[in-house]
């Protein structure tokens, strides 16, 4: 007997439920899926009744300026961090779900509002939208509206908006990470984008040099334009719509419920074409071999082994993607005059604070994210390597060496950048910056030697599949990183709003040098380890 095919429903929670298994990296009981539930959730109830108790303070709720502002405010941050999540962490989880579903008798566009269903019910989804529901409760209830049904039906559009093209924007990543010419899409990507940038003015951001002496001195006219400005764009639809109700205008309401829907439909028609183009890629061969044979130059087993694992890492669209985010952050920093409140809050070491923190960024997403998971990309080629008669800890070492190298190559290239980009950068906070840099990637190595050893998981790089690591292990990943920014962010904190100067520098180097020292003193006993624990990181690696 044909078993029934489920309903609409029923595959909601199986993705969902692919969501919750690959976020915990392994099966558990129920009891304690639930508490990791929770607990991942937990954030949003402090957010959710601090946006509420901002909306509703007197200073915020007296003014309908201020407070349609703070609510439109909310819309666009949190439209923009749901969107950009899944394309910053390269949608490999996604991947995963949408080529496990593409053999099942399950049609895409079922397939696509399933899925998106199942995401609004992610603990990462209930954190980043939980401040805009408490802003705008907070908000309806200091100006009730006309209409609570209408007021609801705005927020569920809003949630179908974010959805919808969240999915736009993981299923054109996807497509992108599956061409052969990736790289060459992604660099294109960003040089197009960088000349249309520089061909658009800057935001004015002076007036944030007038708050000085309080927020009773900014002239209202600029918060009314900046409300009426957000308001005005898909995600604002939803503030002007409660501001709209507010006032017992329902017709206006109901108006930009329509146009909510309307741009929801849009970016659910796109990502179910970029759904297809998924489905269609999936099924096609692989790249094929390449030609030339890059280790005809190596003649030493250490420089081969560094040559193998950058090509690895060369050929790893991940790592593509993560290169990328610095670049494009320095580029809205400067679309969105960032730099003047970055002024405004440090004075003259804003530049080294900048140019600091996206050189210690690109190292950290790069350098940590394969450093801490060093085995998990060898797939099933790490028996191979394990079984060959060549020593395990020199694939450690050279593993070591290339992933500092590239965090260290990606924070000068950066650096580069911004001070092309921006042209006010000086000399001592370039060089503040590569000291923090240096001050970091032994901390991020050494920790990853352990993490690695400690917490071997498999991932996949054609991504196909993505085993999460545990939630230690990412938490003394976070730590970590923590701790190898600590020398750059305490000498800038010491400099005050004088800015960095030769001793500043001096400082950070001179950690940096301690830090080099206790990561070649950790290093023997983490080749130790590997020694001991060989046979469990292969079978980590290598399970199906």
């Amino acid at each position: 007997m044909t078993p029934e095919r489920p309903g609409f429903p029923r595959h909601v929670f199986l993705l969902w439920e692919l969501r919750a298994t690959l976020a915990l990296n392994q099966r558990r009981r129920r009891a304690s899926a639930v508490v990791a539930y929770v607990l991942s959730c937990l954030p949003a109830v402090a957010l959710f009744l601090g946006a509420r108790a901002l909306l509703r303070s007197p200073a915020i709720a007296r003014s309908p300026e201020w407070s349609l502002f703070c609510l439109n405010m909310l819309c666009f941050v949190c439209f923009s961090v749901f969107v950009a999540w899944p394309l910053l962490s390269a949608g490999v989880d996604d991947h995963s779900e949408l080529s496990r579903y593409a053999a099942y008798p399950i049609s895409g566009v079922r397939l696509l509002f399933a899925s998106s269903l199942a995401s609004l019910f992610e603990p990462r989804s209930i954190v980043i939208l939980s401040p805009l529901a408490g802003a705008a409760l907070g908000y309806a209830s200091a100006r009730p509206p006309a209409s609570w049904a209408v007021a609801g039906t705005l927020f569920v559009l809003y949630l179908f908006l974010c959805a919808g093209w969240s999915r736009a924007g993981v299923h054109l990543v996807l497509n992108v990470l599956r061409q052969k010419r990736s790289a060459e899409l992604i660099g294109g990507s960003f040089v197009v984008l960088l000349i249309a940038c520089s061909f658009i003015p800057p935001v004015d951001a002076s007036w944030l040099l007038d708050l000085g002496g309080g927020l009773g001195v900014l002239s209202m006219e600029v918060v009314v334009n900046a409300a009426r400005a957000l308001g005005r764009v898909p995600p604002g639809f939803l503030g002007s719509g409660l501001a709209l109700l507010g006032r017992g205008r329902v017709g206006g309401a109901l108006l930009r419920a329509g146009a909510l829907g309307a741009f929801a439909v849009v970016g659910y028609a796109i990502a179910y074409r970029l759904l297809l183009q998924f489905h269609r890629q999936s099924f096609r061969g692989g790249r094929g071999n390449r030609r030339g044979n890059p280790f005809a130059g190596t003649r030493r087993l250490s420089r081969t082994l560094f040559a193998r694992e950058a090509l690895d890492l060369w050929h790893n669209p991940r790592a593509r993607l993560l290169a990328s985010v610095p670049f494009l952050l320095a580029i809205l920093l400067r679309l969105l005059s960032g730099r003047d409140l970055v002024i405004f809050l440090a004075g003259k070491t804003a530049d080294a604070w900048i140019v600091g923190a996206l050189c210690l960024y690109g190292a950290v997403v790069l350098a940590s994210t394969f450093s801490q998971n060093a085995f998990g990309y060898d797939g099933q080629g790490l028996a191979a390597l394990l079984a060959a008669p060549i020593d395990p800890r020199a694939l450690l070492v050279a593993k070591n060496e290339l992933h500092g190298l590239a965090g260290a190559a990606l924070a000068l290239a950066v650096s580069l950048f911004v001070a092309v980009y921006f042209r006010t950068l000086h000399f001592v906070d370039w060089a503040c910056a590569m000291a923090g840099v240096a001050a970091l990637l032994p901390v991020l190595l050494a920790a990853g030697n352990f993490l690695s050893l400690l917490f071997p998981v498999r991932f996949h790089a054609n991504l196909e599949r993505r085993d999460r690591l545990p939630f230690a292990a990412s938490m003394l990943g976070v730590a970590a990183a923590a701790i190898g920014s600590l020398p750059f962010t305490l000498a800038l904190r010491a400099a005050g709003r004088r800015g960095p100067t030769l001793a500043t520098f001096a400082a950070i180097a001179g950690c940096a040098v301690v830090a080099w020292i206790v990561y070649r003193a950790l290093l023997p006993p983490a080749l130790a380890l590997l020694d001991r624990r060989r046979e469990l990181v292969l079978q980590a690696v290598t399970r199906a």
